[in-house]
């Protein structure tokens, strides 16, 4: 069982797309946390003891912004520590944060900690500042870039997330090719499924993305290859099996979020939602309601119609249920907007791979066939 402590509500930013619409400075107790911490290792525990399989967990933090409340984030994380290796389980971490608060303090115990570190930068300052301001509305690049220089270099445990929004989509490519050039390696491309996308802003975003994957290509060109998730994940479907799918959806599975007041959710994204009725799957009190969390699961099957005589749809996102939830409504229901994506970006990996492929450069052959 993995699972995320969103330690607050609250944040110093107000990114314009952010989902998380309530920013109450509500936060997480160390009662609730410790709480939340053993319910989700017995959990663990006992998943592992049914599977006959070795126990292994995922500790994540999220907000908010979780770095506000960094000693809260110290102890549970030392706690976790200490639980697992008294109960054998094998224990990873992550931890998304927009990077204004880091410093090098922080960052040195974060790799100390071996954490995985997600950092939200929308790339260079003239696209970053149009939608990531801080709670001021002051510019945010600043306050926020000046992390780089403790996460550079390819053995730093860390990735960074652009989010693609229609306002900031001209100039995508720009943005990563900046970060290449501030030498940070792996990156998510986060689309804002909740805006309004032009036609326009669609052809724009394509137009993008193809100068993303002559960049990528570049990089393996030059011996430093970079990792993009809406290329290496399409390219790893591919090779794995065509038919398998690209990836899976732990919604309702094998993850819990925890909202600072202690109550349990099948996904983070549920936890920032001021509407959050009908999706609670237990709390720190009476601890996780399996039964429930698996009434919220998707049930793996999409409506009928273009999905299912879809080529693309063994290694299309359609599984991804916070999304579909909250583009739709339904976990089980994709919007076009993701299908337009899905779409586009296994057509441009398919170029982008067989490019690279062809030239049979040894970086990516490394990488997708070993």
């Amino acid at each position: 069982m993995d699972f995320t402590l969103c330690l607050t509500h609250a944040c110093n930013m107000r990114c314009s797309y952010c989902y998380a619409v309530d920013k109450r400075a509500s936060s997480m107790t160390w009662k609730t946390a410790k709480r939340a911490i053993d319910c989700c290792l017995a959990e663990t525990l006992s998943r592992s003891k049914l599977r006959q399989c070795r126990a292994i967990t995922q500790l994540g933090f999220f907000g908010g912004e979780p770095l506000l409340e960094w000693k809260l984030l110290q102890r549970a994380t030392e706690y976790t520590e200490e639980e697992c290796s008294r109960l054998d389980i094998l224990l990873k971490k992550t931890v998304t944060t927009n990077m204004s608060l880091l410093d090098e303090e922080k960052a040195s115990w974060l790799k100390d900690h071996r954490f995985q570190v997600a950092l939200s930068l929308d790339g260079a300052a003239d696209r970053h500042n149009l939608l990531r301001r801080m709670a001021d509305g002051s510019p945010s690049h600043a306050n926020c870039a000046g992390a780089l220089q403790w996460f550079r270099g390819k053995n730093v445990n860390s990735e960074m997330i652009l989010v693609v929004d229609p306002h900031n989509i001209s100039g995508l490519a720009d943005s990563v090719q900046w970060l290449v050039d501030q030498e940070m390696f792996s990156y998510i491309l986060s689309p804002n499924y909740n805006a309004v996308w032009s036609e326009a802003a669609r052809a724009q975003w394509q137009v993008e993305i193809e100068r993303i994957g002559i960049i990528y290509q570049q990089c393996f060109r030059d011996g430093r290859p970079i990792r993009i998730d809406i290329f290496d994940s399409k390219i790893e479907a591919h090779i794995a099996n065509p038919l398998q799918r690209c990836g899976q959806c732990s919604f309702g599975g094998n993850q819990i979020a925890v909202a600072p007041d202690g109550r349990f959710y099948p996904c983070v994204r549920i936890v920032g939602l001021i509407d959050r009725a009908g999706m609670e799957a237990g709390d720190v009190s009476s601890g996780i309601d399996s039964r429930r969390l698996a009434r919220l699961a998707p049930t793996g099957s999409v409506p009928s119609g273009e999905c299912n005589d879809c080529l693309a749809r063994p290694r299309c996102k359609n599984w991804c249920a916070c999304v579909n939830h909250a583009t739709t409504g339904n976990v089980d229901s994709v919007s076009g907007l993701v299908c337009y994506h899905e779409r586009m970006t296994i057509n441009i990996a398919d170029q982008v791979a067989a490019t690279l492929f062809a030239e049979k450069n040894p970086a990516f052959l490394s990488r997708f066939y070993r």
